[in-house]
């Protein structure tokens, strides 16, 4: 239901844009006279006085006008939309929690195989020096090393 808001208010706004910059383009011609209707629906061609072109201006400054809230409108929208997205995208924030979750327990794992290694390292080190050890304390017969 929401969407079909945001979808109808997007068209409007468009539908305005498209409207007042017609509007203004049309009143924009520099014609020597313009064109009236009369009362037996018919036109007649008429000079443009100071009056008519004072009106045509302000005809343009308040489509103009209607063209600047619509953009904001839009721009606004827009960012409504793009917070939504960012604070809603449930999916998209699992999926790089779970990455992430994946990349630091894969290095944990190699940090551990490492310590792992080290251990049987220093064991071996070990048991290597208490052989050595062992082996003079034998060859001086007196326990003295």
């Amino acid at each position: 239901m929401q969407q079909e808001d945001l979808n109808k208010k997007l068209d409007n706004e468009i539908e305005s844009l498209i409207t007042s910059f017609r509007d203004i383009v049309k009143e924009s011609g520099f014609y020597a006279t313009v064109r009236v209707p009369n009362r037996d629906n018919d036109s007649r061609e008429v000079e443009k006085d100071e009056y008519r072109n004072a009106l045509d201006e302000y005809v343009c400054e308040l489509r103009a006008a209607n063209m600047i809230r619509s953009c904001e409108t839009l721009l606004t929208l827009t960012h409504d939309l793009k917070t939504t997205l960012l604070l809603n995208d449930t999916q998209t924030l699992m999926q790089l929690h779970e990455s992430r979750k994946n990349a630091l327990n894969a290095r944990t794992q190699k940090i551990k195989h490492k310590i792992i290694q080290l251990n049987d390292a220093v064991n071996e080190a070990i048991w290597e020096m208490e052989c050595v050890l062992g082996g003079s304390q034998v060859r001086n017969g007196n326990g003295a090393v």
